[in-house]
């Protein structure tokens, strides 16, 4: 009797919805970082609680929004 086995993946292969993730997610710091810089800059006011507070909250969102509407890349 022979245990069935999916074939192993190699490092190479990764998940493009992963990938994905990993874009949108660094895609989302950065734009959180600039906003936060620029009002910082503008107005002299530290954004944190509010404005930082603010764009964790829509973070998690983001990313889902960008990782779901990003093109689809076959391999």
């Amino acid at each position: 009797m022979r245990a069935s086995r999916r074939p192993c993946r190699s490092l190479r292969q990764r998940n493009p919805l992963i990938e994905e993730a990993v874009a949108a997610t660094l895609a989302m710091t950065a734009v959180g970082v600039v906003v936060a810089l620029v009002f910082w800059l503008v107005t002299g006011v530290s954004p944190w609680p509010g404005l930082v507070l603010g764009e964790v909250a829509g973070f998690g969102f983001g990313i889902v929004l960008l990782t779901l509407a990003s093109p689809r890349r076959r391999r």
